[in-house]
């Protein structure tokens, strides 16, 4: 089921792709497209594999119902010991513009109209034969937007205005390895009509900055021609992440009592919660308050407390401050006292440690400590008098905490 919300979160239209990189949210996702037929028009692209020559070869065909990927480079171009990396060198970027200042009818034939365009990049550069400019010679590349094709693409409208160009920031990247050219190769050739993803499982480390760019919907976040991660810029598709959850996301038989969850599945169960109290508080900012009780309701059977433990990091306190803000008071205490339950009994147990073990234990009594902290400031929205009740609880146990020598962070102390 997590392997088809996954799927059932993309576009219906337009063959769209979805970068993986682990197990958990890779595997799933062949196993419902190999065996249950789910979406096949759809074409998982695991990351770690695009490294390898094999794997393009399989990316560049044609698979199910779905076509091949947009790759135009040939099997030489990289095939293993081939582009397995390219150096950043944006030192060059000076030397770049000045020979289109020196002589541009020899410059614009030498790397094309705009040298940092994305597609002359590829070209001009990464393809290059000759060793002096295998390189990339800048840290800001440029991808022309057709705006036509991007109203026409089914993403949601981040700002009232289509940018003439996406920016791609490479700041901070020594080189570009064969999976991030791939990627880049892939966004330089699509123009929007075949919608790209990248799952939300991803490391932030795996999609250079590419989440400058996102929108998430749902499991997914989409890459968009805007620049979404500025303050104000909205970077959530709620209609479309609200339309998934309540109408295509299957939870199979989590709510069955007793059920046992190997600790795998509990971390996509732990995912799916805080999605949906995501989705939440979304809704709540945009002033969408029933649909907002309805996600609530939605987790609350789906994914119960009696089998998806309620703490920090599946979402519960985000879920209570939902409730709360819809103005569930009595469903919010319910939660809030849920997690702080389960984060005092965590401390309490590493306070009761022999004194190696509890030394060895300090950074998860931090993190503890500063859940409750979390914690606290939600239970305000309960009520004062239970916030003065944490608050005090909190307090003794740093007292306890700090007199067997444990220590907090700079800066928190």
């Amino acid at each position: 089921d997590f392997g088809q919300n996954y799927l059932n979160t993309l576009q219906d239209k337009g063959n769209p792709i979805i970068f993986t990189n682990g197990d958990n949210d890779t595997f799933p996702l062949w196993y419902n497209q190999d065996v249950e037929g789910v979406r096949t028009d759809a074409r998982v692209c695991n990351l770690s594999y695009l490294a390898t020559d094999w794997y393009i070869d399989q990316m560049r065909r044609p698979a199910y119902t779905s076509l091949s990927l947009p790759i135009t480079w040939n099997r030489l171009q990289y095939c293993i010991g081939t582009n397995d990396y390219v150096e950043v060198r944006p030192e060059l970027k000076e030397q770049v513009l000045k020979f289109y200042e020196q002589d541009k009818e020899e410059a614009v034939k030498t790397f094309g109209e705009n040298p940092f365009e994305l597609k002359n990049i590829m070209q001009h550069w990464v393809l290059s034969n000759d060793p002096t400019t295998h390189v990339i010679p800048t840290d800001t590349v440029y991808v022309t937007i057709d705006k036509d094709a991007v109203r026409r693409s089914g993403m949601m409208m981040v700002s009232d205005s289509i940018p003439d160009r996406m920016v791609i920031s490479l700041k901070g990247k020594r080189a570009l390895y064969k999976n991030d050219l791939m990627m880049l190769e892939m966004l330089a050739q699509c123009n929007w009509t075949r919608p790209l993803y990248v799952a939300l499982t991803v490391g932030e480390e795996n999609y250079m900055n590419l989440g400058d760019n996102f929108v998430q919907e749902g499991l997914v976040n989409r890459i968009t021609p805007f620049t979404t991660n500025k303050p104000g810029a909205k970077n959530f598709d709620t209609e479309k992440t609200y339309h998934n959850i309540m109408t295509r996301f299957k939870f199979g038989n989590l709510k069955q009592k007793g059920l046992y969850i190997d600790e795998t599945t509990m971390r996509m169960c732990y995912t799916h919660r805080r999605l949906l109290a995501q989705t939440a508080l979304q809704l709540i900012a945009e002033g969408k308050k029933q649909k907002a009780i309805n996600i609530l309701k939605k987790a609350d059977v789906e994914i119960p407390a009696y089998n998806v433990t309620l703490d920090y990091m599946s979402g519960g306190l985000d879920m209570a401050r939902g409730w709360l803000m819809t103005g569930q008071k009595a469903k919010g205490k319910e939660y809030v006292e849920a997690v702080w339950k389960n984060a005092s009994q965590y401390l309490n147990y590493y306070l009761s440690l022999s004194n190696d073990r509890f030394l060895m234990s300090q950074n998860d009594c931090i993190r503890q400590l500063m859940i409750m902290q979390s914690i606290c400031d939600v239970a305000g929205m309960v009520s004062p008098q239970l916030e003065q009740k944490y608050q005090k609880q909190l307090n003794n146990l740093y007292t306890l905490y700090h007199g067997r020598g444990g220590k907090m962070p700079e800066g928190n102390q």
